[in-house]
């Protein structure tokens, strides 16, 4: 989507550059090297910071929602319910974009809006399309021949399972980024189409092509959604007990799965692994919105420059989820190595960052830097949210994904939640660069978390819960 690029864009139009004598926008208009701020009540923050404070925002009114809809979707024919809602809700927002334009700063809150029910509903919806891959793999017609064969304990059908739930996570992975890559072709033809309507070439094209942008991705989901509600095939849960309410039972399963961990460690493999996601997701999403924040200002809020810069991460997704699989397969390795790879190659590019800290030559300074970020994202980035999700599956009691799946992206919301506020309040004090620093400490420190965790143990722990 292009949201977040059209809302950072007015919002700096309504901005100003405190180094100017007039604390307006149209005596000290904010620059594409100059710090910008704005007023919000009666505070004047700056717009990183208040990006920052935005995203952090989101990832709580997510943590919200998935802990008051999350253990519903194991109920009934709840989940396809819940998921098809948050999907046309998502993409509505993203197509109704469309209404502001260059001369909507004034308006640049209720964008701001309008944005946040979109990354609430998208993300709200990746936790429920997550959930699926551990029933998928169960029933697939292999698995079901070696659990029959093998029976569900033996450790050879166990093998089997995780090599299915890699396989699907991380196909299904590179399919998504398949659709990136197709989607991106069909707005650089846009972006041309636009050029020649404006007159004008495409890198002069109006911020208001990002509206344009994202009203499109929000019309290709939809559309490419629909089979997937009309043939999935519906494997209803059990249904909800007579005494639960539908606003509070989330609560009160997920306060029983938290108390259980504090007190009596049923899973402490599994709470491992959360701990270190929520540093590791909170380091990752950090670092994205930095290096968004950052290329906004070094390519002006070019929509199609951006686009091609998507499709090079696209295409790059796809051949890094392809390679990881067949090296995984090739070597039979592990999820959690191969998760452990991921997260090392990852940890480089806030490492980059810093050294723009310093340098004004750089680390995030040129426009050719941003190609190789976005090629080294989808080389080694794409296959951690493959085998994150994968590693996650296989630390989970059979019969309560969603559930399970719900706390998974709750603690990656909290973490997208803290860390913006953590590295806002830095970009407050100093500048936005300066957080890089944080965002490559907590992601180091889960190469320690994760390397301890023990999958075996996991395994009886589970059996045991």
């Amino acid at each position: 989507t292009y949201l977040p690029n059209m809302v950072q864009y007015l919002i700096e139009q309504k901005g100003w550059n405190p180094a100017g004598l007039k604390q307006n926008s149209i005596d000290s208009p904010c620059g594409m090297n100059t710090q910008c701020m704005i007023q919000l009540g009666n505070t004047n923050l700056k717009v990183d910071s208040i990006i920052l404070l935005f995203n952090g925002l989101s990832s709580l009114v997510q943590t919200l929602l998935l802990t008051t809809i999350g253990s519903l979707a194991d109920y009934g024919n709840n989940g396809p319910n819940i998921l098809l809602a948050i999907t046309v809700v998502s993409c509505t927002s993203q197509i109704v974009f469309l209404v502001f334009n260059e001369t909507s700063s004034d308006y640049w809150g209720l964008a701001m809006l309008v944005c946040l029910i979109f990354q609430v509903s998208y993300g709200a919806s990746l936790t429920f399309y997550w959930a699926y891959f551990p029933i998928l793999a169960a029933n697939d017609s292999k698995v079901r021949t070696a659990r029959h064969e093998l029976g569900v304990d033996s450790p050879d059908y166990q093998v089997i399972e995780s090599m299915m739930r890699n396989h699907i996570s991380t196909v299904s992975t590179a399919w998504s980024n398949i659709g990136f890559f197709s989607i991106s072709i069909i707005l650089i033809g846009t972006g041309f189409g636009l050029a020649a309507a404006y007159h004008t070439d495409w890198q002069s094209l109006p911020a208001y092509s990002n509206s344009i942008f994202s009203a499109i991705c929000g019309g290709y989901w939809l559309l490419f959604s629909i089979p997937w509600f009309v043939f999935q095939k519906h494997r209803p849960g059990p249904p909800l007990p007579d005494e639960a309410n539908y606003l509070t039972f989330g609560w009160k399963r997920g306060n029983y799965f938290f108390l259980s961990y504090i007190f009596t460690c049923t899973l402490p493999q599994t709470f491992a692994y959360l701990i270190g996601y929520f540093l590791l997701n909170d380091a990752i999403s950090s670092t994205n919105t930095l290096t968004q924040i950052i290329s906004n200002r070094i390519t002006n809020f070019d929509g199609v420059l951006q686009t091609y810069l998507n499709l090079v991460q696209s295409v790059c997704s796809i051949i890094g989820c392809f390679v990881f699989l067949y090296v995984q397969k090739y070597l039979g390795w592990s999820a959690k190595t191969m998760l452990l790879i991921s997260i090392g190659m990852t940890l480089l590019i806030p490492v980059w960052g810093c050294i723009g800290i310093k340098s004004s030559v750089v680390g995030f300074r040129q426009v050719g830097e941003l190609w190789v970020y976005q090629a080294w994202f989808g080389l080694f980035t794409a296959p951690f949210y493959a085998y994150s999700q994968t590693m996650m599956s296989e630390l989970i009691p059979t019969g309560h994904e969603n559930m399970f799946f719900g706390l998974f992206g709750i603690t990656g919301k909290l973490s997208q939640f803290f860390g913006p506020l953590v590295v806002s309040s830095i970009t407050e004090t100093t500048n936005a660069r300066q957080g890089f620093i944080v965002c490559a400490i907590c992601q180091f420190l889960p190469l320690i978390i994760i390397g301890y965790i023990d999958m075996r143990r996991a395994e009886m722990h589970i059996r045991v819960y």
